[in-house]
């Protein structure tokens, strides 16, 4: 008899586990060093935030439908393609969250300056309950079809890469997806009502 699906889920994210916390320690060391370029940034704080400034403009004008739905389709094309490319040793997954830390940090340092510190927090947290989590996921099950894939190349793992990606796409679809799906309608609905107040 086949096991419930939630359990097969809490199974797997058990075996992940350790991947998510490295993902996690990476992600925080790329906010911190966002944060600290943006601290000490040469470039004058308002150089940086014009772009960024006219961008969200830009965003906030589109109806909320198509807002939520370009969210949506971006933060999923982007995790799938972390997962499929973690068979790269897991570079591309490294890589991926680094940058977003990266960028979450420098743009939380700018916000931070020009709004404070609760608004700023404020403004990212709803979205990041559901977001953040689906993109950690995605960035872990990539690093652990890359620790596979390392040691496929010394003779230590008998598993098969491709059965490996069957099972971290399986639970992409049913799990990361929804977090993802519900992430960035409260962005599009919420998240940027807040920061139009």
């Amino acid at each position: 008899m086949n096991q419930p699906s939630s359990q097969n889920h809490l199974e797997y994210f058990r075996e992940l586990r350790p991947h998510v916390n490295t993902a996690s320690i990476l992600l925080a060391v790329g906010i911190i060093g966002g944060f600290l370029l943006g601290a000490f940034s040469p470039f004058p704080q308002s150089q940086v935030m014009e772009p960024l400034g006219g961008a969200v403009q830009l965003l906030l004008g589109l109806p909320k439908s198509f807002l939520a739905l370009g969210i949506f389709v971006n933060n999923g094309l982007k995790t799938f393609l972390v997962i499929v490319l973690g068979v790269l040793f897991g570079v591309v997954p490294v890589v991926f969250v680094l940058a977003n830390g990266f960028a979450i940090g420098f743009l939380l340092h700018l916000s931070t300056k020009s709004t404070g510190l609760i608004a700023s927090l404020f403004a990212i947290v709803p979205h990041g309950i559901f977001e953040l989590p689906g993109v950690l996921l995605g960035a872990s099950i990539g690093l652990m079809v890359g620790t596979r894939a390392i040691k496929r190349v010394f003779g230590k793992s008998q598993g098969s890469l491709a059965h490996e990606l069957r099972r971290g796409l399986r639970f992409f679809w049913q799990v990361i997806i929804p977090l993802l799906l519900v992430g960035a309608l409260v962005e599009a609905f919420i998240t940027s009502a807040l920061i139009s107040l």
